[in-house]
């Protein structure tokens, strides 16, 4: 898994920052601007003085136009809460040997050293398998990367269960990374979604596919396995079969896609052949995950 992290990469990565379209309360000082009015650097908003205010913060401009007191309010810069929910179910690691696993991995951990080194917040839940402490801090990377290293994609999951015990652990909201191949049926996406939505969570979709999946060459076999539940079936695809399933395929994608769309949530469809260091350096900015 280490690879793609060449130490190029990284400070290339150290650049880059977690985009997002709205403020969120924090825990602690950060680069991220906070609902929280305080002592920031970003101007406000006026308000009346009141007795023990700081003097410094009266805007005596206004005092000599209004004859009235006045002090400025800043917006706090805090931390934000970076979850990422890894889909770690069996079809996460279908089709054998095309890295679909591997690289949702090598994403989640690139979002996060963008968010470490920025100052964030960042846990992991690993969906059916546990959840990883929370980290701060770049240093953290290497905790991050031992982390993930030994986790295998394996067994079944109801992904809104996963989804809800994770998150029962986070009492305040921020960014979320949902990263998966979304090989279940669109009332349980959407009914995900929704939740994390109700729990005021900013959304990202990064729905990972192989080339296989993409380009329908997992029909030429003979022999499909439920990439679940393992279960083998013998088929035979003829031309209109294999027509009748890329258009099923398709239409499973752009509901997720128009989902989003509706509801403000980035999606972000990528091929495990595509190389981690595109994905994150160009396609995500363009995007608008990163900045």
């Amino acid at each position: 898994m280490q690879e793609p992290f060449s130490p190029s990469f990284y400070r290339r990565l150290q650049q880059l920052k977690i985009r997002t379209r709205r403020s969120f309360l924090g825990t602690r000082q950060g680069t991220h601007r906070s609902l929280r009015k305080g002592h920031g650097l970003e101007f406000s908003d006026y308000r009346p003085y009141a007795p023990g205010d700081d003097f410094r913060h009266i805007d005596w401009g206004v005092y000599g136009r209004s004859d009235r007191l006045y002090v400025r309010q800043f917006r706090e810069e805090q931390d934000l809460n970076v979850v990422f929910l890894l889909d770690c179910s069996h079809s996460m690691a279908y089709p054998r040997g095309e890295g679909k696993f591997e690289l949702a991995k090598q994403l989640s951990m690139a979002l996060g050293y963008v968010a470490l080194t920025d100052g964030d917040t960042v846990s992991y839940a690993l969906l059916g398998q546990g959840s990883t402490p929370k980290y701060s801090g770049p240093r953290a990377v290497n905790r991050v990367a031992r982390a993930l290293h030994d986790v295998e994609a394996r067994g079944t999951i109801d992904m809104l269960t996963e989804v809800r015990a994770a998150l029962a652990k986070h009492r305040i909201p921020g960014k979320c990374f949902l990263v998966s191949d979304f090989m279940f049926e669109h009332e349980e996406q959407f009914a995900t979604l929704d939740y994390l939505r109700s729990r005021n969570f900013e959304i990202c979709c990064i729905h990972v596919l192989s080339p296989s999946e993409l380009s329908l060459k997992i029909l030429e076999n003979d022999t499909l396995v439920d990439a679940e539940s393992g279960e083998r079936l013998e088929v035979a695809f003829d031309a209109s079969a294999k027509r009748e399933y890329a258009v099923m395929l398709a239409k499973h994608i752009e509901a997720l896609e128009s989902y989003c769309q509706r509801n403000g949530i980035v999606h972000a469809l990528v091929s495990s052949d595509e190389n981690v260091a595109d994905i994150v350096l160009t396609r995500f900015p363009e995007l608008g995950v990163l900045k």
